[in-house]
């Protein structure tokens, strides 16, 4: 089925995966991780800045999250030919058991820091691997709906971060950061509660045939023969550099240093921040088609102005920006993550996926690092004001690929594809 903004494809209307109570259970348990992940999220970048008051700091510990999509291609092969049981559970219990040593030798008053970044590093890889398992196996758990129960976690993702600055602002001046971290160990145990429920991917029959790097392969001759996944890649390229983790450290840096917030307005801030992002999701993701060319067109305009926007020296305009900037990049992030459901078969989402997400992991891990050398060459306003420029480039691409972005039918796996236990 065509969308209607011409050779855009879109999904077939298809019924709200919540009517299914299976989806439902899952989504709770996704929601309870996901609110600890949030929390984790801005208590550790505030709790550093608290510590050192470096920039570079943050930028360094944020590095930690994208640089695991360096590993994506290899989880993604794995999961498509063991299947996406290998991954859910042992990645949480290495999320638990990291978060645990990171809370017990990293946040004492004396600490060294070199903890928060070894231990930050195996959370972010056990999340990885959790991450890779449940995403794939959205395919095959819910094989009647796969696009649209993948696009509803995605917005449930984008409304539980909601919930993790209004925490950490709420709660912050009760149980401090130690409290806030701990309760996030607390979440990883909840989608493991689900999963001994029964809720979980199905077993594989077999493994899948050919090894993992004959997979990695194979993931790459389907991605080549799917036109629209490599033009969206170079238009999502920028957003990606301008608009994810890098962009978020400099503007918290900024809230701080040059308006002296208090980590209680800022979490207030990321809180109006995450709202938008609800917003943009949602507007996204519960629809039932999927425009994608015109999603990323609106989206690509529209953080693009955002961020110039963000050059300005008004806290008012500063903050407003930010919001519809990262609005924006919600409904292009959750965009990006669709378009391997709607146009890639379910036995190839691992590998295609990972290597997606490893070429567009590049750029997001590029950003932390080059946002502190930037902010020092130029300033704070003169990055957000380049950062405008080059987010709006993506659009060149765009329009030269315009009429190439042609529809292609949802897939969905077959029954036989997995066994249930």
């Amino acid at each position: 089925m065509t969308g209607g903004d011409g050779g855009t494809a879109a999904t077939e209307a298809r019924p709200s995966p919540w009517r299914d109570r299976r989806f439902r259970i899952f989504a709770v348990g996704n929601v309870v991780n996901n609110i600890g992940e949030a929390v984790y999220t801005v208590a550790l970048p505030l709790f550093v800045y608290e510590r050192t008051g470096s920039l570079a700091v943050m930028a360094m510990l944020a590095v930690l999250t994208p640089a695991t999509l360096l590993l994506a291609p290899l989880l993604g092969a794995v999961v498509d030919r063991y299947g996406a049981r290998v991954l859910v559970v042992p990645g949480l219990l290495v999320q638990a058991a990291a978060a645990i040593a990171l809370n017990l030798t990293g946040l004492a008053e004396d600490a060294p820091v070199w903890p928060l970044f070894v231990f930050g590093a195996l959370v972010q890889i056990g999340g990885a691997g959790y991450r890779m398992g449940w995403m794939t196996g959205v395919a095959h758990m819910f094989p009647d709906n796969p696009v649209r129960s993948r696009a509803s976690l995605g917005s449930l993702y984008t409304v539980t971060n909601v919930v993790g600055p209004l925490l950490v602002s709420l709660a912050l001046l009760w149980v401090g950061y130690a409290g806030l971290l701990w309760f996030n160990v607390l979440t990883f145990f909840a989608p493991i509660a689900v999963w001994l429920m029964g809720i979980h991917p199905p077993r594989r029959a077999a493994p899948g045939s050919g090894g993992v790097v004959r997979g990695l392969v194979d993931g790459g001759r389907v991605m080549l023969a799917t036109p629209v996944l490599l033009h969206a890649i170079l238009v999502f390229v920028p957003m990606l550099l301008v608009g994810t983790t890098g962009t978020m450290t400099l503007s918290l840096f900024r809230l701080q240093d040059d308006w002296q917030l208090s980590p209680q307005s800022v979490g207030l801030v990321l809180v109006a921040v995450r709202i938008a992002g609800v917003l943009g999701t949602v507007l996204v993701s519960e629809r039932k088609t999927f425009p994608f060319r015109a999603i990323v067109l609106v989206g690509t305009v529209g953080m693009g102005v955002a961020l110039l926007l963000m050059a300005s020296g008004s806290l008012v305009v500063f903050v407003g920006a930010m919001v519809v900037m990262f609005g924006f990049q919600s409904a292009l992030s959750v965009a990006s993550d669709l378009m391997v459901f709607q146009f890639v078969p379910a036995d190839a989402l691992g590998r295609v996926g990972g290597i997606v997400d490893l070429v567009l992991g590049l750029p997001v891990l590029a950003g932390p690092l080059v946002v502190p050398a930037l902010a020092d060459l130029l300033g704070g306003s003169a990055t957000f004001a380049v950062f405008g420029c080059v987010q709006l480039a993506g659009l060149l691409w765009l329009w030269r690929t315009w009429r190439q972005w042609a529809p292609k039918a949802p897939q969905t796996p077959s029954r036989e594809e997995a066994v249930t236990p």
